[in-house]
C-alpha cells in the first residue's frame, strides 16, 4: 500500500516537516513520487519511520536511532539500573586490560541504550579515571593504558559521529583544547553534552596554538568556546590563562574552561566572559 505524507504523519506521530528534513539530510527513505509530485511512502516506509520514532521517545538521538535501525537492532529498555552500569563498566575494564576488545564491547553492547550524555557520565570517563588510577599507581603499563584509552575514544568519536554535531540548528560551540593540553576525553564528553542539547559543535581536538583558535573563532564567531585543563594550574596561573584567551576571543564567544587541572580554590578570580565548570552542571548554567 502507498501513503502521502500526511497520512504518514498521522501513523508515525512525525510531522510532515521533520519527515521531509530527515530525509533530505539522513536519506532515510526515498518515496516514489505521483504525476503530481507528492511523495509516495511504502509500508516499509512507515515500519521504518515508526521504528525510528518509537527509538528517538526512548530518548536516542535521532542519529543513534538511524544507526540501530539500518543495523537491525531489537528496542532495548529506556533504561538500565544502576548495578547492570556498574558491572558492564567492571567487565569493560577486566577485558580492555586483558586485551579482550570482543569482550569489552559485548558488555559495552548491555548499556547501549543509556542516553549519549549518561553513556559518557557512568560508562565511558568512570572507565578512564579507573584507568588512569591503575596507570599511576604503577598497576598496569603503558601498553595495557594505551589500548584502553584508545577504545574509550573510539566511544566517545563514534557517539559524536552518532549525534552529527555539526548539522543541529542550535548556536555554535567550538571545543578546543590549547597547546600544552594533549588530553581530550573531557572536552569529547562536553562535545557530546552539548550535542544532545541542541548545540552545533565544531571540534577542533586537543593541542592547539591560541593563536590558531583565535582565527577560528574570530571567523566563526560563535556562541561558546569550551576548553578543558587536566595539568594542573595555580590561581595566578589560571588568571593568566584565562586573560589571554579572553583577550584572544571575539567579545560574543562566552567562554568556559573545565578540567581537573583547574585551581583548587573554589574561589577563582573572575574575569567577564570566563565561566568555570567542574562538573556538567556547571556548564548547564554557564549556557
Amino acid at each position: 500500500m502507498s501513503y502521502r505524507i500526511k497520512r504518514v504523519a498521522h501513523l508515525t506521530g512525525i510531522n510532515p516537516a521533520t519527515l521531509r528534513a530527515w530525509e533530505r539530510r539522513y536519506g532515510l527513505v526515498a518515496p516514489d513520487r505521483t504525476d503530481s509530485g507528492y511523495r509516495l511512502y511504502t509500508d516499509e516506509d512507515v515500519a521504518m519511520l515508526s521504528r525510528i520514532k518509537a527509538l528517538v521517545d526512548e530518548g536516542l538521538t535521532i542519529g543513534e536511532a538511524i544507526t540501530r535501525v539500518r543495523r537491525g537492532s531489537e528496542p532495548l529498555p529506556r533504561d538500565v539500573d544502576g548495578p547492570s552500569v556498574r558491572e558492564a563498566r567492571a567487565r569493560m575494564l577486566e577485558c580492555l586490560l586483558a586485551y579482550d576488545r570482543r569482550g569489552a564491547l559485548m558488555a559495552y553492547e548491555t548499556v547501549s541504550l543509556l542516553p549519549p550524555d549518561r553513556r559518557v557520565e557512568e560508562v565511558l570517563l568512570p572507565l578512564a579515571e579507573e584507568v588512569g588510577d591503575l596507570w599511576g599507581n604503577c598497576e598496569i603499563g603503558i601498553a595495557e593504558e594505551h589500548f584502553a584509552s584508545a577504545f574509550i575514544r573510539e566511544k566517545l568519536v563514534g557517539l559524536i559521529e552518532d549525534l552529527d554535531t555539526g548539522a543541529a540548528r542550535g548556536p555554535e560551540c567550538v571545543c578546543a583544547t590549547m597547546e600544552s593540553e594533549r588530553h581530550e576525553f573531557g572536552l569529547l564528553a562536553t562535545t557530546i553534552y552539548l550535542a544532545t542539547r541542541g548545540w552545533r559543535v565544531l571540534y577542533l581536538g586537543s593541542g592547539l596554538p591560541v593563536s590558531e583558535v583565535s582565527r577560528v573563532l574570530h571567523r566563526r564567531k560563535p556562541a561558546l568556546l569550551c576548553t578543558s585543563l587536566v595539568n594542573r594550574m595555580s590561581t595566578a596561573e589560571f588568571r593568566k590563562f584565562a586573560r589571554e584567551l579572553r583577550d584572544a576571543t571575539p567579545p560574543e564567544t562566552e567562554i568556559v574552561i573545565g578540567g581537573a587541572g583547574l585551581p583548587a580554590s573554589t574561589e577563582v578570580p573572575g574575569i567577564e566572559g570566563i565561566h568555570i565548570a567542574r562538573e556538567f552542571t556547571d556548564l548547564t548554567r554557564a549556557m
